[in-house]
């Protein structure tokens, strides 16, 4: 049915190659050949030697690889058109020539030839880029795009042949390509695995890619055997496409909307027993089958899935051992158990404790959903839902780290519910995750069901440890950041209380902590000043300033202190370069900006001195010196004394 069908290939913009400049390399040395001949024995020489290279090129191509080498008229074809397109090019050096002989140059015949010659390979990509452009506008009409993924009870031990979106009238299809490649391994080697290596595979999906649909699909085709059933199952059932919420695709920016083209939300399919089958995007139910008839095919047929099947797979290659899973398999009812699951909710909430408060929690559940940014409070209240397979804890730092894992038997934790659970139904269970040391990660999962505590041991953690060490890491700057502030509060707080002794003993611990806190050189400095005098301080501003270059904040700082030392000195002029750099330094600060107003005005310098009062007003700073200076229009009233702050 699906010879006469055409399904979406990729079409790939036009470049321009360098490949091109080989053929024209090739016509330039011939020419340059060609001016030489022309120039020194004339045209009878000049056409014979074109009529041969055309020759010899053209036999070489043309009878490359063939065994019978005779004559025939296309090859006299392909040498005269060769020929005629060396002479073409000549025209352009035999009018040098003849420029050179006779003084003679026809510039309108000269003009023409520069256009063809020069303007054919222009004409040409030109050509190649519109049609390749409108090929892809075509193609992007013609089919959308969506993430695609397949899942199956790695126990079913599925081989799908086809997965297909139909457009029957338009006789196109999807680009859907299993593989079959995802290998079943054994419990001896799940255990020997790290944990990450071990629930990629248990949770991978037997295919994802992007795949790319036709616009108004009306048929969904699908064949596949499942070896432990023992069943194949061949369906086409019709495909309403309008259910689909098509969206223009954003990516990638460099181009149009209409080569972008359209797409849908991602779809996942998930195979039952029995032929059942789901297809579904976040939104909508596409499909929903929870059986289907069997379609017979040979022994042979059956034998050629499952060879193909078994190659996939390491330990299970073997014939025996293959076999041997399949009866273990049979007489199994896991598969049945997971997908009772699926379908089966809960009232539950989860409370977890020893970690710090910024983690919060995302989970994925039995029924394949995964639920985001869920913070402790919201997850600590029961409802209604399916039971969680994993969980992961999302760690809130400078970035979003999910840093550990939890993977969860969620057919045993089943188990200990229904043993222990009342004949209530909506009696919430409460799943208690105590984790007592977090830096090792030792944790204690209970399950509080019906009043009753109970231990549940089947799960086990995945730490990402390149997430965790920056985790620590930013915990331990954090801890040190907020001792260091805890220090330098204490530290003013005994300046303001004139205790200039227990201040300089926080300087001191803070300096030990992080010789360049710069914070911590402003506390200093305003000590030497309080406790030695001017002089003494500002004999140590260069040092001061060196220590804080690193830290602008603290610098600013620094500046704007030595221009009040300096303005109580009364030494204004001083002082005013001070202020400026505080405020070059950090200009967001209104009190630098109010300071910088204030020295001006007192310089004499109004309209400076209105203009930055204006600005830190602007800011929202208040003083009584800012009012001054703003109804005082920034100039001093006359015979009135300064006041010193």
């Amino acid at each position: 049915m699906m010879k006469n069908y055409t399904s979406y290939k990729r079409i790939d913009p036009v470049y321009f190659s360098g490949e091109a400049f080989f053929p024209v390399g090739l016509l330039l040395v011939a020419a340059l050949i060609s001016y030489g001949l022309l120039y020194v024995f004339g045209i009878i020489t000049a056409i014979f030697f074109n009529v041969i290279i055309a020759w010899c090129g053209y036999f070489y191509i043309y009878y490359y690889g063939k065994s019978l080498t005779y004559i025939t008229l296309e090859f006299l074809a392909g040498v005269l058109g060769i020929t005629a397109l060396l002479l073409f090019v000549d025209y352009g050096v035999y009018a040098l020539v003849r420029y050179q002989k006779t003084g003679l140059f026809n510039g309108l015949y000269f003009g023409i030839w520069i256009i063809i010659l020069f303007g054919s390979p222009f004409a040409h990509y030109g050509y190649k880029i519109s049609i390749n452009y409108l090929a892809r506008v075509r193609l992007a009409q013609t089919y959308f795009n969506t993430p695609f993924s397949v899942y199956h009870d790695r126990e079913l031990l599925t081989y799908i042949d086809s997965i297909t979106f139909i457009n029957s009238s338009k006789h196109r299809i999807s680009d859907i390509q299993v593989k079959n490649d995802v290998p079943f391994y054994s419990d001896k080697e799940l255990d020997e695995m790290e944990t990450r290596s071990k629930y990629n595979h248990l949770q991978q999906s037997a295919f994802s890619s992007l795949i790319h649909i036709p616009f108004n699909s009306d048929r969904f085709e699908m064949k596949w055997y499942s070896i432990v059933e023992d069943k194949y199952f061949s369906i086409n059932v019709p495909f309403l496409n309008e259910k689909l919420v098509l969206e223009q695709e954003k990516y990638p920016y460099d181009e149009s909307e209409a080569l972008r083209g359209k797409k849908s939300k991602r779809m996942q399919l998930h195979l039952y027993q029995n032929g059942g089958f789901k297809l579904y995007t976040e939104d909508i139910v596409l499909l929903d089958f929870s059986a289907n008839n069997t379609v017979e095919i040979s022994a042979e047929e059956k034998e050629e899935r499952i060879k193909k099947h078994r190659r996939s797979h390491k330990y299970y290659d073997d014939e025996e051992r293959f076999s041997a899973l399949i009866e273990k398999l049979k007489k199994s009812d896991t598969i049945r158990e997971r997908f009772e699951l699926q379908n089966k909710k809960q009232v539950w909430n989860l409370k977890f404790s020893g970690l710090d408060e910024r983690n919060y929690i995302e989970f994925y559940d039995t029924s394949f959903n995964s639920y985001k940014k869920i913070e402790k409070e919201a997850i600590a209240e029961p409802e209604l839902r399916f039971l969680p397979t994993k969980i992961v804890f999302v760690y809130r730092g400078s970035s979003l780290f999910p840093w550990l894992k939890l993977h969860i038997d969620v057919q045993k934790l089943n188990q200990v519910i229904k043993e222990n659970k009342s004949e209530n139904e909506n009696d919430p269970v409460l799943f208690s995750l105590d984790f007592h040391n977090e830096s090792e990660i030792e944790m204690v999962f209970n399950v509080v069901v019906n009043g009753k505590k109970i231990f549940f041991g089947d799960w086990e953690i995945e730490i990402d440890e390149r997430w965790k060490k920056e985790i620590e890491e930013e915990q331990a700057d954090k801890k040190e950041d907020d001792l260091k502030r805890k220090l330098l509060q204490e530290g003013w707080d005994f300046v303001f209380a004139k205790d200039y002794d227990s201040a300089q003993k926080k300087c001191d611990a803070l300096l030990e902590i992080d010789p360049r806190f710069g914070f911590a050189y402003f506390l200093e400095a305003r000590l030497v000043w309080y406790t030695k005098g001017f002089d003494a301080c500002y004999a140590k501003k260069d040092y001061f300033i060196t220590k804080t270059q690193h830290e602008p904040a603290a610098l600013a700082h620094i500046y704007n202190s030595f221009g009040c030392i300096l303005d109580l000195e009364l030494r204004y002029e001083e002082a005013l370069g001070y202020f400026e750099k505080a405020v070059e330094i950090n200009p967001k600060e209104p009190i630098y900006v109010c300071n910088l107003g204030e020295i001006f005005y007192k310089l004499h310098h109004p309209k400076k001195a209105l203009e930055q009062a204006r600005k830190a007003k602007i800011m929202g700073y208040a003083s009584a010196m800012l009012n001054e200076i703003i109804e005082n229009k920034g100039k001093i009233p006359l015979k009135e004394e300064i006041k010193i702050h």
